[in-house]
This record gives structure tokens, C-alpha cells and sequence, in this order.
């Protein structure tokens, strides 16, 4: 994408490297690893990090769109790619057609699967443990082993399911200790299958990392009772779920960045932006920075965020437009000619270039959502960056087209 604006994220595919790295150090046995990269790698580029995460050696890939697996393989991507949304017929063509693995929810796409396949399809089976979305019932499960036993169609792989309140995994009776243990059940089913299985997401991993940390590893408990797959989200882009600052070292990958495009001065009394939501009360410099709510820089942030401008925090000021947002620096400017400050780097989250780290977990909390969201949220729009290790691998574009 060219670039004329310098708005821009920039994805560091060393921290990446290394949240992978802490994930493989901390479960070397597990019999599945599958980071999740739909939502376009959750904001930071999913042709890109799919093609990294191969190179780190990584075998299984997790989408959730059948879109989202034919970008991966139409770009060169030859890993394992789940995926976990239902499909119909023509579907389930496709998945076939472009050897993807599908994650099953229901009667009908068995069905479906039946119908179109000449030879034999992997798939996982995915189980409702309370999330009450998608999956079958536990108590289905022997019907589903008479269906599937011998199926010359069908090759059962897995079992799955989805931790809806990872958080409280550590607590051996909390809710996600039931859902674990309703799956272990369902397991015993399956054993002439010699399946595997996968329940933890981000939040089940940094509750079996951080007791594991402890020393505290009960064969009892649920966490321990089998040695399950993993699905790393959020924590591979390097934040906790659990909320615990740093814990297992784990290194934020996007920095959302752009550069001031102009100064304006206020004097007393004068509003910025739409509305007038915000009156100088004293002669102020505002700087207009190009980036706005159609990059996904949420507009109820308006008036209460603030950014990193030359080393220092500065608010938002104003409602926030679809292209612009403005901040008042008038206290980091104050005595000094704003030729020193032409084109000054600004920092929206991640790090600032003087090594200072603005979290979107504090955006997320202003503009009362959560972290997925604000990094989810960063537009196609707004151009990656990549820097670190195999850059040139990521783009190369032999290995397929986007």
C-alpha cells in the first residue's frame, strides 16, 4: 500500500517471535498449537503474520472465516488453517477444495460434508460447554461417535471447545474448570479415534502459565487433567487477558503511530472540531494529526484520551472526525519556535519511539470496551509497518497472491 499520509502501525515481529517463543517454552508438549489469526491477525496483518508464524515453524493456523483461509491460501499460506465458522454446501466445497480444516458445530454441516466429499476430510468437533454459541450438546456425544465410526467420508481429528470465562481457570470449581471437565468426559467417547483436544484460549493459557509459574500443577485439576491443545489469541500480540502487567514477559507487537500535518493557534475562548466541545481557556497550540475514527481511533474517545507528542502525554481535544484529531500541546510547545516540532511523531498506543508505552488496554477502559476491540479496530486503511526478524520473507511476494 503506498503511503502518502504518515499514519501508520507498526508491527514488530521480534516481540511477536518471542511471545511465541514463551507460549512453546511453557507447554513443549502440547499436541497442538493453533495462533489464531482471523480479524486480519486481530489488526496486525494476517497474509503477513501467517506467513511469519510458518517460518517460526508453526503448523496449524485458526480463522474463523472460510474468506479468511482462501486469503491465507490464495497468499502462499501452506500450514493447517482451521476454520471455526459454520458453512453450508458450497461451503464445505471450499474448505475441500482448499484443504482446510473445518470445525464442526452441527448435524447439518456433517451433512453437508457427506455430500461433497470424494475422499476422506479432517475435521475437529466442536462441543457447547456453556458458551451456548455453536457445538453440540455433551450428552450427543455417542450419537456422534456411531455417526462418525468407520465414516468413509469423515476423519474425526479433534475434539473442541470454547472457554467463555477463561479468567476464573485457575479456581479448580469455577466455570471454566466444569467446561473442562465436561469436554475430558466427552473425550472418553472419542478414544478409538485417538483424538486430541483443544479448550484453551489466551486467557485458560496465562491461568495454566501462571500456576505452572507457582510450582502448582495438580493432575486433578482441570487444567492439568489432559494435555490440551492450545489457541492462542490476544496473547501472541502480546497482552494478558488475565490483566497482570507483564506477566510472562510477554511484548505488545502494534504501535499505532501517525505525524502532525499542521498547528493551529487558539486564542481564549475559541472551540475545536465539530460541535465545539472543547473552549481554550487560555491561548493554546493545537496540533491536527491525520488519523480519525475511520482508522478505527474510536470516537468516544473524544475529549478524554491522550497520546504521546515529543516524549510527553498530551490530550485529546475535540471530537474526534473520520480523518482528524487534534491534542493540545500548548505545555510541551510553550517557549519554543514549533519549527522544532514539524512533523512530530505521535504515538496513539504502543511504543513511542523514545522507548515510553502508551497501552490500548487504557483506551480500552475510556472508551468502555476491551483490548481485542481497539486492535481490531485499526482500519485497512492505515498501512503496517513491519520491522524485525524475516522481514523479507513476509513480503515475499512469490509465495502467492493477495
Amino acid at each position: 500500500m503506498e503511503m502518502y499520509r504518515r499514519t501508520f502501525a507498526e508491527i514488530n515481529l521480534d516481540h511477536l517471535k518471542h511471545n511465541i517463543q514463551v507460549l512453546q517454552k511453557a507447554f513443549p508438549q502440547t499436541p497442538f498449537l493453533c495462533p489464531m489469526v482471523k480479524a486480519n491477525a486481530y489488526g496486525h496483518g494476517d497474509v503477513q503474520l501467517a506467513r511469519f508464524l510458518e517460518a517460526l515453524g508453526i503448523k496449524h493456523l485458526g480463522v474463523c472465516l472460510i474468506e479468511e483461509g482462501l486469503l491465507l491460501r490464495r497468499s502462499g499460506v501452506s500450514a493447517e488453517i482451521l476454520v471455526f465458522r459454520g458453512f453450508d454446501r458450497e461451503g464445505a466445497e471450499k474448505i475441500i477444495e482448499y484443504n482446510m480444516t473445518p470445525v464442526v458445530s452441527s448435524w447439518e454441516q456433517i451433512d453437508h460434508l457427506e455430500a461433497v466429499a470424494s475422499d476422506p476430510v479432517g475435521i475437529h468437533l466442536k462441543f457447547d460447554t456453556g458458551m451456548n454459541r455453536l457445538g453440540f450438546r455433551p450428552e450427543e456425544a455417542q450419537k456422534l461417535f456411531d455417526r462418525l465410526w468407520q465414516n468413509k467420508k469423515i476423519r474425526l481429528k479433534a475434539l473442541v471447545t470454547h472457554l467463555f470465562n477463561g479468567e476464573d481457570a485457575t479456581d479448580s470449581q469455577g466455570i471454566s474448570a466444569r467446561q473442562l471437565r465436561d469436554l475430558n468426559r466427552v473425550s472418553t467417547v472419542f478414544k478409538p479415534f485417538n483424538i486430541f483436544c483443544h479448550a484453551l484460549n489466551s486467557a485458560g493459557i496465562m491461568s495454566a502459565l501462571q500456576m505452572k509459574d507457582a510450582g502448582n500443577t495438580p493432575a486433578d485439576h482441570p487444567l492439568f487433567m489432559q494435555n490440551w491443545g492450545l489457541r492462542p489469541g490476544l496473547m501472541i500480540y502480546g497482552y494478558n487477558p488475565l490483566g497482570e502487567k507483564n506477566f510472562g514477559g510477554l511484548k505488545p507487537v502494534m504501535s499505532l503511530k501517525s505525524h502532525v500535518a499542521t498547528y493551529r493557534q487558539l486564542h481564549i475562548g475559541e472551540t475545536v472540531s465539530y460541535g465545539g466541545t472543547w473552549t481554550a481557556k487560555q491561548e493554546s497550540v493545537i496540533a491536527v494529526v491525520p488519523i480519525g475514527y475511520a482508522d478505527g481511533y474510536h470516537r468516544i474517545l473524544s475529549n478524554q484520551s491522550s497520546v504521546v507528542f515529543a516524549g510527553k502525554r498530551v490530550p485529546l481535544v475535540g471530537n474526534i472526525c473520520m480523518d482528524y484529531l487534534m491534542l493540545d500541546v500548548t505545555e510541551v510547545v510553550r517557549g519554543r519556535d514549533l519549527k522544532d516540532f514539524k512533523d512530530q511523531e505521535v504515538t496513539l498506543f504502543g511504543f513511542a519511539s523514545d522507548g515510553s508505552f502508551l497501552s490500548p488496554e487504557e483506551l480500552a477502559v475510556q472508551a468502555k470496551s476491551i483490548t481485542w476491540e481497539m486492535l481490531t479496530s485499526v482500519g485497512e486503511r492505515v498501512p503496517r509497518i513491519y520491522s524485525g526478524v524475516d522481514v523479507g520473507f513476509v513480503f515475499d511476494e512469490s509465495r502467492g497472491q493477495r
